[in-house]
């Protein structure tokens, strides 16, 4: 195959496949890391999610009462007001 090549792709065959290969390669990693930061992301959305699930019924007393415990840490709600009816 490389006989019927011309004499100046046959001479520089590997420097031509090792710059073939780093630029695939560059492209590989990019890719991978694009992929990685959406997983990456998605994945701290659901864990936010998952929290709020989780703490839904001590999310709701804090809407009433403006006072309660969230992920064993006391919070006090800024600015509420617990007469309203929630």
């Amino acid at each position: 195959m490389l006989a019927a090549t011309p004499a100046w792709f046959a001479d520089n065959v590997p420097q031509i496949a090792t710059a073939t290969l780093l630029l695939l390669i560059v492209v590989v990693l990019r890719f991978v890391q694009k992929v990685a930061m959406r997983l990456a992301l998605l994945v701290a959305i659901a864990v936010v999610g998952l929290l709020v699930y989780v703490n839904r019924a001590p999310l709701r007393s804090c809407a009433r009462d403006c006072e309660c415990e969230l992920a064993g840490r006391e919070v006090t709600v800024p600015f509420c007001d617990p007469d309203l009816d929630l």
